[in-house]
């Protein structure tokens, strides 16, 4: 199982000298082998063709990056075939180099290993990786082992790639470099510049410059709205911050509401460059299967973060819930929507009950509601409190209420509430604002409203406001 950190916890953790753990790494076979213990010795062959490990997971600058593992000797009859004694060790590029302040922008030249020319880095570095390629010689059992110098200038903070290479077949990992001082600007090779102490001495002389760490890489992650009608197009965009990066983003659509697959869709695009931006477009379904909390995805070997939005807005709930009678001609979508507008009285009775339209009976789904201040300033003293015909409380700012704050958190617009036995979705705006607004509706699509009468009390002074409310009778199956 692979388990990624987010880089930032990794870093919170080299400050205090966390632990390392060994990784390991498997290829698979890309020639044919005879058995997987050979006859002619007493060796213990892997399952895969290469097989390694890593004794750290994060590198700092002055480390050695000790390499073991095991191949399955190939078999030839060629004595002049030298290539499978060896195993070709390379770092052949940086899929993200962090920026720092003494990062100069100059670009490293390719690997010169002749297997590795379409991987050939061009990441800005400045001392080729091309220095580090390595051949080892393996043992009659397949074995070999090497350590690689983290060197300043060769390498810098960021996450490096280890390509393995034995015959046809190849494997690659991520080794993790982070050092504390390089986050700076600073390392001991460029330290004889300065004995002002500018790489970490600070010996208290009057030039001495105390550097603070550049930022992490992050990953920007945005949409150009957080609510949406189904249908609608949600354009997102996001951007790979305080790095430069060469790899893939993986973006994914997933929805909470989804009855099988919940991965709705999925893309990969390719970033290269100095803080490169990435852009894609989601259409949302139409009808009612649009409606429910999304997420967006993006993943890299940074880390993964994720943005919600959601598809869930009252009157599309509402214009739903008759959706299907569409598919019959005799029985046309049939919804009344009931305003009252203007209430200045501090008490208000909401009486629910049928609505016959052409011979059709339409049932209330939904209530809607807004309290509007007129006087700046007195939002705090004006609130709204709403009780069944049973005397719950449903939103109010009595302890007793179900409902005293803002519905809206992430990735949802409401609270569930149990009334009489049948959950619904209520949604309040919350208290001291001007226009105080609350949603009741079934939890349930395609049901009504069974509590027929409530009460709404307006809970101020004197201060002059108007109370609007509407209710809308659908047509249900």
């Amino acid at each position: 199982m692979y388990v990624k950190i987010s880089i930032i916890s990794l870093f919170a953790l080299l400050l205090v000298g966390g632990v390392s753990t060994q990784s390991m790494v498997f290829g698979d076979p890309a020639f044919n082998v005879p058995d997987k213990y050979s006859p002619e010795s007493e060796c213990s062959l892997p399952d895969e063709a290469i097989t390694f490990s890593l004794d750290k997971d994060v590198y700092q600058l002055g480390d050695e990056i000790k390499i073991s593992g095991q191949v399955i000797p190939a078999q030839s009859t060629n004595l002049a075939d030298q290539s499978k004694h060896n195993v070709y060790v390379t770092f052949p590029y940086a899929k993200s180099i962090f920026i720092t302040p003494s990062d100069d922008r100059t670009a490293n030249a390719q690997s010169s290993s002749t297997y590795d020319s379409d991987n050939a880095s061009s990441m800005e570095q400045t001392t080729s990786l091309s220095i580090l390629d390595t051949t080892l010689r393996i043992d009659e059992c397949g074995n070999f082992e090497t350590s690689v110098k983290v060197i300043p200038l060769v390498f810098k903070n960021g996450f490096y790639v280890l390509n393995i290479k034995y015959q046809h077949a190849e494997v690659q990992t991520n080794v993790f470099v982070l050092d504390e001082e390089m986050q700076k600007g600073c390392f001991k090779a460029n330290s004889f510049l300065s004995e002002s102490g500018r790489c970490g001495d600070y010996k208290g002389d009057d030039s001495d410059v105390e550097l603070s760490a550049a930022p992490m890489p992050e990953i920007i992650l945005t949409s150009d709205k957080d609510e949406y009608l189904p249908g609608e197009k949600v354009k997102i965009s996001g951007q790979i911050k305080n790095a430069i990066f060469n790899d893939t983003v993986e973006l994914a659509i997933e929805s909470s509401t989804a009855s099988d697959n919940n991965q709705l869709n999925t893309e990969s695009v390719a970033l290269r460059g100095t803080e490169p931006i990435f852009t894609w477009k989601y259409e949302i379904p139409s009808g009612a299967s649009g409606i429910g909390t999304y997420s967006i995805i993006a993943n890299t070997h940074l880390d993964s973060v994720t943005k919600t939005f959601t598809v869930n807005d009252e009157s599309i709930v509402t214009e739903f819930a008759a959706q299907k009678t569409t598919e019959s001609p005799t029985l046309p979508v049939k919804k009344i929507i009931e305003k009252h507008n203007r209430i200045t009285v501090s008490q208000v009775q909401i009486s629910l009950d049928e609505k016959v339209s052409d011979e059709q009976t339409l049932l209330p789904r939904v209530i809607q509601g807004s309290l509007f201040t007129a006087a700046r300033g007195d939002e705090s003293s004006v609130n709204i409190q709403i009780t069944t015909s049973a005397g719950d409380c449903v939103i109010g700012q009595d302890s007793g209420c179900a409902v005293n704050d803002s519905t809206r958190k992430p990735g949802s617009i409401y609270d569930q509430v149990q009334i009489d036995g049948k959950n619904y979705n209520v949604r309040y705006s919350g208290t001291d604002v001007r226009l105080e607004k609350f949603t009741i509706i079934p939890a349930e699509s395609n049901t009504q409203i069974d509590m027929k009468n409530w009460s709404v009390s307006i809970l101020k002074d004197d201060q002059p406001t108007k109370f609007y409310y509407k209710v809308s009778y659908v047509l249900l199956e």
